[in-house]
């Protein structure tokens, strides 16, 4: 009876300490975990800021074309015409095809400026004049499989 007394006796002191050690465990992770939350919250969300994304999807047979026009063709005029705007974009070009064998090209304006004019065509006309803005522009509208969806967040 004696060594069931002491064996419940230190399971219980055990417990008791093992439940001690956890309790403030448990507080030192919660209050460095609230500390960390506050500083990644400031980093991860900006209400000030705004992202706009343009997914354009493809045709298979257009998607050299495509990035050979924005490449050679909409990013130098975008350059030349406002820097501020062409700093605030990226164009993301896929690795490889969709299921349904169009590609996904991306432009992603962050910041997304919107005292700016992102408008293309407005900003071939103003690099290359009205006819052949409208050529270049009717080349990069050609490549599309489906309308062009424009997403902008916050």
């Amino acid at each position: 009876m004696k060594k069931i007394t002491i064996v419940v006796l230190a399971l219980f002191i055990n417990g008791c300490v093992s439940l001690s050690l956890g309790e403030n465990l448990a507080k030192q992770v919660s209050k460095k975990r609230s500390k960390e939350s506050v500083t990644l919250d400031a980093i991860a969300y900006d209400s000030s800021a705004s992202t706009m994304l343009a997914i354009n999807h493809i045709l298979p047979a257009k998607s050299a074309k495509f990035e050979m026009i924005n490449k050679n063709i909409i990013f130098p005029a975008i350059k030349r015409n406002d820097i501020d705007v062409y700093n605030s974009l990226k164009f993301l070009a896929p690795e490889a095809p969709n299921e349904d064998g169009t590609y996904t090209f991306i432009y992603v304006a962050n910041p997304y400026l919107e005292d700016k004019s992102y408008d293309l065509l407005e900003i071939l006309v103003d690099e290359y004049g009205r006819s052949t803005a409208e050529e270049y522009f009717d080349i990069w509208v050609n490549c599309f499989a489906y309308e062009q969806v424009v997403m902008t967040f916050r």
